[in-house]
């Protein structure tokens, strides 16, 4: 089957192009260009004033509209996909942290069913921000959460997730920590770094041992200083290192996230929500192991002031770069889409290219989010009088 798409704008995101066109055929992307659309009789859909760009690909989520992806449950993980795929989601890593490492199995064993099956957006996998982490650093996550490494654990892990598990949180500075990440790396499994206490020397042997990639960076770690650059320092100095960026206004202070884009530039930049249960609604409880967490005013929080992940949502983070002068849209999609859709491991994601997938997002003027297709599919939003004669 094969579909037309025009818009008055189409934002690869390597191309700009104003107005453009987008061939779809079963479920994945044709063709793509501007001026006038080739001659077919796909069905088309003119878009008027929006503009298309990639799905977007959020890679550290913990829920959102109320529905948790901390257990694992399949009922809950579609929910959660056919509710995010009105934010503009078109895929996402159900990101895990658990009381207790054994606590985690079962949730990642539940996960690789369901991953790869949705009606909504597509599950690519989990992201275990844990268990080797510095208990001085955890910041929401439960206390008992924080291990020392441990590699008959890791294994575990890694066997439970059956193939799925894409993304691990580390702390370097703790003893073996290096050796653990090798493993890791070789077993498939990208290494972040995150929820540490490393200097810029450990956080520099961290990657060097093959980490890629840092969480929520400037949260839950050690602060960067002008003697100690440490881990936001070291990244900068690791070309191949990309970070993770709440741009929610409540994680980092709008300069903070320009300072960050200019100083590792839009390619090494993942926007990513952290968002937690109640994120997207106007206001919700919900727990973290035995800790309560509440949102008021946009911001979640333990009960004793401590940020507990985010009320954000992918589209207003595109948003809020693009109105705070962080970036650019074509570049405010990099980050949501292509960046994240890269660290994941999903080569048919995050551009409009022929042969990708066919996962796309149309934005009204305002950024809004107006539709979205899935391999093809329209499974959000209603523009049935946009159909061309």
């Amino acid at each position: 089957m094969r579909s037309l798409l025009r818009a008055a704008r189409v934002i690869t995101p390597d191309d700009d192009i104003s107005p453009g066109w987008v061939l779809l055929r079963d479920g994945s992307i044709e063709g793509v260009g501007d001026g006038p659309p080739p001659d077919t009789d796909a069905e088309t859909l003119d878009l008027g004033d929006q503009t298309l760009v990639p799905g977007f690909v959020d890679i550290h989520v913990h829920g959102g509209g109320g529905f948790s992806l901390l257990d694992g449950d399949p009922e809950a993980l579609q929910s959660y996909a056919r509710w995010v795929a009105n934010r503009g989601v078109t895929s996402f890593l159900a990101t895990v942290c658990s009381s207790a490492p054994t606590e985690a199995v079962p949730v990642l064993e539940s996960l690789a069913l369901v991953a790869g099956h949705s009606n909504g957006s597509e599950l690519l996998g989990a992201n275990l921000e844990g268990p080797f982490v510095a208990s001085g650093r955890l910041g929401a996550l439960p206390p008992s959460w924080a291990n020392p490494p441990d590699p008959a654990l890791l294994d575990r892990l890694i066997a439970a997730a059956r193939g799925n598990l894409r993304l691990i949180t580390i702390a370097p500075e703790l003893p073996a920590a290096s050796a653990l990440i090798s493993s890791a790396v070789s077993a498939g499994v990208k290494v972040s770094i995150g929820h540490t206490d490393a200097n810029f020397e450990e956080a520099a042997l961290a990657f060097h041992a093959g980490a890629t990639h840092v969480t929520h960076a400037l949260n839950a770690m050690r602060p960067f200083h002008q003697r100690d650059p440490a881990v936001i320092g070291a990244a900068l100095e690791a070309p191949e290192v990309t970070i993770e960026v709440v741009a929610d206004g409540v994680h980092l202070h709008p300069a903070t996230v320009r300072l960050l884009l200019l100083a590792f530039g839009p390619d090494r930049v993942a926007l990513v929500t952290d968002a937690v249960t109640p994120a997207g609604l106007e206001r919700g409880t919900f727990r973290i192991g035995k800790e309560k967490a509440v949102m008021r005013n946009g911001r979640i929080t333990l009960l004793d002031g401590t940020i507990a992940g985010s009320a954000a949502t992918m589209d207003q983070l595109v948003r809020n770069v693009v109105e705070w002068k962080c970036a650019t849209l074509p570049e405010a999609v990099r980050m949501a889409s292509t960046v994240p859709a890269s660290v994941a491991g999903a080569s048919r994601k995050g551009r409009i290219a022929p042969g990708y997938d066919a996962d796309l997002v149309a934005l009204t003027p305002t950024l809004a989010v107006a539709a979205t297709w899935l391999r093809g599919s329209l499974v959000s939003g209603f523009i049935g009088s946009a159909l061309a004669d």
